[in-house]
Formats: C-alpha cells, sequence, structure tokens
C-alpha cells in the first residue's frame, strides 16, 4: 500500500471478550481481569492479521484502571501491577507499562496521548486493554466461592492516576453517596432548563434507552442485550424498580459485567513494514479533552462546559462539521450524558439509535473506567464496513465534568497528520463567584433535586439550590413529598452538622 504519512498514528488490531466467550472456548467458569483482558488482545492480535509479528513489536501496554483500584474495592484482590499480569498472560514483553487513569473518559483520554507519542516515535506499537469482572464478583459473593486474584510483581510501571476526586465529604453530606443521585440531579436540572414536566421526560429518556437496548442485540459481547419498549421501561415489571426521581434501574449503568477489550495502535508505516492490509487501518483524525470542576462547584448543571468545548474544538481540528460524522458512540451511563451530548453536538437530526455502537452501558453493560474501549472497538468495526464517513467517540467521566472525544476515519488525514490534531487538555475553571463548600443560613430556590427510592420508603432528597445572593448550593430536603416535581419550590435554610438542612415554606 502507498502511505502519504508513515508516522500517521493507526488502529491496526480490535478486539473483546466476556464471560461468556471464556467459558465457552477456554471452560473458565470464574475469569478474572487477567483473562478477560489477555483474551481480548489475542483476539485484537488476530484481528490484525500480523498476529506475532505485530506482538513481538509493542513496546507499550496500557491497562485501564480497575474499578478496585478506583476506590471500590473487593476481598478477592487484583494483581499489584496490573498492565505486567496481563503482558505476561499475553505473552507479550513490553518495555513500557502503563496504568490508566480513573474515569470513563481514560480510554479515549490516552488514547489521545499515545497518537501523539507513537508519531513521535517514542513508541512503535502500543495496547490498550480493558477489562472488569465486577459480574465475577458478585456472583462469587452469593455462592460463597473462594477466589484469590492477587499477584505480585518486580516489574516497574508508571500510575497514570490524577487523584481527581469524584465525589468530595461536602457532597456526600448532602446526600450525593451514588451515581444516580449525581446524575439525577443533572438530570433534573437539564429538565427544568427545557421546561419538560416529569411524565414527558420520563417517555423522553425511555424513548431514547428503547433505541439504544436495540442496538445491543447486534453486538456478541452485551451483557444485557434486550429489545425493551418505551413502555417496559417506564414500568416495574422485569426488575425494573424505581431508583430514585428521575431514574429506574434499567435507565442506568449496569456494573455486573464480565468483559474484556483491546485496541492496538501503530503508526502507518509501521503497519505497512508488517504488512498489515490497507482496509484494517483506521485513523484518528483529532482529539479533545476538558474538564470542568465537581458538581458542587459549578454554576449550572443543566449544560456540560466540557462537552461544549471538546466537540467543536475535535471537529476544527479534523476540519469537520457534525453534519460530517457517520458512526457515533455517546457514553450513556445515564440518559442525561447522551442527551447532554446531543445537546453539545447542536442536536442534529439522525435517529436515536444512531448514537450509539454498542447499545450502551447499560444494555451492552457497563464495565468500570472500561466501556469507551469497547465503544471503539465498535467504531473500528463500523468504519471498516463503511469508512464513507468519519466516526467519533465521546467518553465522559466523573458527574459530567470530565469529556474525551476522538474523531476516526478509514482514510489517513489529507496532507500528513500532526499531534496538533490533539488538543491541549483544556480544564477549565470553577467560576468566580461559585463557593467550593457554600453552607448558609437564609431562604432558597430548588433548581433541581433527586430522591432515592427504596422497596418500601424514599430517603431525603438531595436538592442543588440557589441562595439569595444568587449562589448555588446543595443540601438535604428530609420529607420531600413523593411524586413532586419540587423544582421551583422556596426553602428556609439552616446549616447544622455540615449540612444545609431544608424545609418547605
Amino acid at each position: 500500500m502507498a502511505v502519504v504519512d508513515p508516522k500517521a498514528p493507526v488502529l491496526v488490531g480490535v478486539g473483546e471478550a466476556s464471560g461468556g466467550s471464556l467459558k465457552r472456548d477456554q471452560a473458565i467458569e470464574w475469569p478474572s481481569t487477567v483473562d478477560l483482558a489477555s483474551a481480548a488482545i489475542a483476539a485484537a492480535l488476530t484481528d490484525s492479521g500480523a498476529g506475532a509479528k505485530l506482538a513481538d513489536s509493542i513496546d507499550c501496554l496500557l491497562s485501564t484502571r480497575l474499578f478496585v483500584d478506583s476506590g471500590l474495592t473487593h476481598e478477592y484482590g487484583s494483581p499489584d501491577n496490573h498492565p505486567d499480569a496481563i503482558a505476561c498472560a499475553s505473552g507479550l514483553n513490553p518495555a513500557t507499562l502503563l496504568y490508566g487513569d480513573v474515569g470513563g473518559n481514560s480510554p479515549q483520554k490516552h488514547i489521545n496521548q499515545l497518537a501523539k507519542q507513537l508519531h513521535d516515535g517514542e513508541y512503535k506499537a502500543v495496547i490498550v486493554a480493558s477489562a472488569e469482572n465486577i459480574g465475577t464478583v458478585k456472583r462469587a459473593r452469593r455462592s460463597g466461592h473462594a477466589l484469590d486474584w492477587n499477584q505480585t510483581s518486580d516489574r516497574e510501571f508508571t500510575d497514570l492516576q490524577t487523584n481527581d476526586p469524584m465525589l468530595t465529604p461536602y457532597e456526600w453530606r448532602q446526600g450525593l453517596i451514588s451515581m444516580p443521585m449525581c446524575y439525577g440531579i443533572v438530570e433534573n436540572a437539564r429538565r427544568s432548563r427545557l421546561g419538560i414536566d416529569c411524565a414527558s421526560h420520563a417517555r423522553d429518556m425511555a424513548e431514547l434507552w428503547a433505541a439504544f437496548a436495540g442496538v445491543s442485540l447486534t453486538r456478541d459481547h452485551a451483557q444485557y442485550a434486550r429489545n425493551w419498549t418505551v413502555e417496559e421501561l417506564l414500568e416495574d415489571d422485569h426488575g425494573n424498580y424505581r431508583l430514585n426521581d428521575p431514574y429506574r434501574r434499567w435507565m442506568v449503568a449496569q456494573d455486573a459485567v464480565e468483559l474484556g477489550a483491546a485496541v492496538i495502535m501503530t503508526t502507518a508505516g509501521h503497519a505497512m513494514e508488517l504488512g498489515i492490509a490497507e482496509d484494517k487501518l483506521i485513523y484518528l483524525h483529532s482529539g479533545a479533552d476538558a474538564s470542568v470542576p465537581l458538581i458542587s462547584e459549578q454554576a449550572d448543571l443543566s449544560i456540560s462546559p466540557a462537552m461544549e468545548w471538546a466537540f467543536p474544538k475535535a471537529l476544527e481540528l479534523a476540519e469537520l462539521n457534525v453534519s460530517d460524522i457517520g458512526p457515533i458512540d455517546i457514553y450513556s451511563c445515564f440518559p442525561v450524558a447522551v442527551s447532554l451530548a446531543m445537546d453539545a453536538l447542536g442536536n442534529p437530526d439522525r435517529p436515536l439509535s444512531t448514537y450509539t455502537l454498542t447499545g450502551g452501558l447499560s444494555f451492552f453493560g457497563g464495565p468500570g473506567n472500561s466501556y469507551s474501549t469497547h465503544a471503539i472497538v465498535a467504531l473500528a468495526q463500523a468504519l471498516r464496513k463503511d469508512g464513507s464517513k468519519p466516526g467519533m467517540i465521546s467518553a465522559n467521566g466523573g458527574v459530567i465534568n470530565k469529556e474525551s472525544v476522538g474523531i476516526y476515519a478509514a482514510q489517513p488525514v489529507a496532507g500528513g497528520w500532526s499531534p496538533d490534531r490533539v488538543a491541549i487538555p483544556n480544564k477549565i475553571a470553577r467560576p468566580a463567584h461559585v463557593k467550593p463548600e457554600h453552607y448558609f443560613d437564609g431562604n432558597a430556590v430548588i433548581k433541581s433535586y433527586a430522591m432515592p427510592y427504596g422497596k418500601k420508603s424514599k430517603g431525603a432528597a438531595s436538592l442543588w439550590m440557589e441562595d439569595e445572593n444568587g449562589l448555588p448550593s446543595i443540601g438535604l430536603l428530609a420529607d420531600a413529598p413523593e411524586d413532586t416535581d419540587l423544582i421551583g419550590m422556596k426553602v428556609k435554610v439552616t446549616t447544622s452538622d455540615k449540612r444545609n438542612h431544608a424545609v418547605l415554606v
């Protein structure tokens, strides 16, 4: 093949594995994350068509960070050097081992950086490997099965964790102790901005998720594939109980998965040297990363400033308009993550089902920090099948506060690729008037809320409020009325025990 730009970064191999495939092919009943990741790497090497030759040239392996090392520990342990454990299980000996950052945006974020390093000759070929086996952990706990995934290593690796918190003690004390509660406040804030009533908004979410569910049936490794109807997603059947206002169980990411994915990158020149077929190559055209402060430090929870910066920046660097984009996968841990991305993209006229390539984190499955590696696998496969238009990955981390975007195509960049096509990450500052921990005594108006529901009772509502001085704050409403839209209601707030306690007035 004729290589216009031999230094251009390209994807050359993609692969996936799941608990089902490992049980079928290797008789593995209790898969570890190493089992899943190494099986995905084997699939990606085979997919490349270069097999052992490509494997011998891999000099960097990045493992996406496990949930067990992201603050959600379990009793079965994990390797103390996860990238090395994967490399050993895969028969690889890369000189550089990297362990990824926390956040669902991290796979795309790291690929954006690795692309520049490949172009500059720092690496010859790299693997990004992902895995989660939270489903195995939960099965083992239920059955009392003993497992030990601890593994030692004396090899050095670089830990890329940035230690950015997902939530603060201030937020926990106001009831924001889970992602459904945090995203619920963002969801209701967006609903308020658009002036949509609760029932209409629930139907909008169900229509979006029903469209995503249908796509999950097309993916071999989908963990919860089912052709949900809009009506089913609005009802209690099939375990679709209320988690909170506004979510039901099947409107949130499902983390009890057994999934592995791998993406192999190199340069177009090295791919030619290895004899990899031209129709295997998928080119990264641009990348952009942005972040904003945590939700208690934002002025407007109804929008995503990170998305509103990252999408147009990636399109600008790729010299494209949003109408030029074909396949898209938007990170879909909760409906609002998709809706805000659609808002930031300008809501182009395209069917709802075309905003996912996998079915999303509710129906394909939500493997911790790793989901977008699977999305990139699906995008590469889609572009190989029909490369007439470039594709886009939107990867979200935290509570809509970290966004990474990648634009890929089956054709190289006209005139050659430059590292300038990956934007310098934009860390958007906290608005000057917003206080990091705003406690106050006085009156306020409810701007948004989320209310947890148990099987027999509801909990205190978490509120996003605006005080009499126009400052945002969060707090608790202990006796919130059920099935009531709290937005716009007035409350009196008193502070005690580092909590803002609100009562309706």
